[in-house]
C-alpha cells in the first residue's frame, strides 16, 4: 500500500518505475525532498504527512526523472513560499535544457511573463488568451555579462532569457524573468570557459 510507505521509499520506487536505477532513484528522491524542504519527512509514512508535505512529495515525484514534458496541475497550491520558489526554479531548469512545461493554476500571475502561451477555460472550452508574453510582463532581472574572447552565448541562455542584446565585443545585456534568474546565472558561471557577470539589477536601475 503506497500510503504505508515512507516518503523517500515511495519516491525511490517511483523513480525505478520511470527507468532509473535504484541508486539513482534514491539519490533523486533525496535531492528533491531536500530542495522542497521536506527532507525531514523522508522516513515518514505518506499517510502521516500533512497536506503541504504531501504536496511536496507529489511535486518531487513529478520531477524525479527530469521529464522532457512536465505537467503540473495546480502544483503550487499548498506549498510554502520557499517550496514555491524551488518549483519555479525547477520549471526554469526544465525549459533551459529544452524541456516543455504545461501547468494549470488559478493565479494568473503565476510565472508571469514566462509562458509562451496562456489559455483560459470558458464555458467548458479552452481559449487562447495571449501569445508569447511581452518582455514587460512580470518581474524581470537585467544581467550584464562579459564573455571570453570569441565566445558566443551558451544555447541554454537563449532558452532562459526573454531577450539578449549584444552591447559590445563579447558584452551582452540579458533580460530574464525573475523566477529564472538563478538558472541563467548558473548556466553562465558553469560554462566552459565561464562568463563574467558584470551586474544583476532590476530593469529600472541604471548602470
Amino acid at each position: 500500500c503506497p500510503a504505508a510507505r515512507a516518503a523517500a521509499q515511495y519516491l525511490t520506487h517511483l523513480g525505478t518505475v520511470h527507468g532509473l536505477s535504484r541508486r539513482a532513484a534514491a539519490r533523486a528522491a533525496g535531492h528533491w525532498l531536500e530542495r522542497l524542504g521536506a527532507a525531514g519527512y523522508a522516513d515518514t509514512r505518506l499517510s502521516r504527512l500533512s497536506k503541504g508535505s504531501s504536496q511536496k512529495v507529489a511535486v518531487a515525484q513529478a520531477l524525479l526523472a527530469e521529464p522532457e514534458l512536465l505537467v503540473l496541475d495546480e502544483a503550487w497550491t499548498g506549498l510554502d513560499a520557499d517550496a514555491r520558489g524551488e518549483l519555479e526554479r525547477a520549471v526554469a531548469e526544465r525549459t533551459a535544457v529544452g524541456g516543455a512545461v504545461v501547468f494549470v493554476d488559478h493565479d494568473p500571475r503565476r510565472l508571469a511573463g514566462v509562458p509562451d502561451a496562456v489559455y483560459a477555460v470558458r464555458d467548458g472550452s479552452l481559449h487562447r488568451r495571449t501569445g508569447p508574453a511581452p518582455v514587460s510582463a512580470g518581474p524581470r532581472v537585467v544581467v550584464r555579462v562579459q564573455g571570453p574572447a570569441g565566445a558566443v552565448l551558451p544555447a541554454d541562455v537563449h532558452r532562459t532569457a526573454a531577450s539578449a542584446e549584444e552591447t559590445g565585443p563579447g558584452s551582452h545585456t540579458l533580460t530574464v524573468p525573475a523566477s529564472h534568474s538563478d538558472v541563467l546565472l548558473r548556466t553562465l558561471l558553469t560554462a566552459r570557459p565561464p562568463w563574467h557577470v558584470v551586474s544583476v539589477h532590476a530593469p529600472e536601475e541604471r548602470r
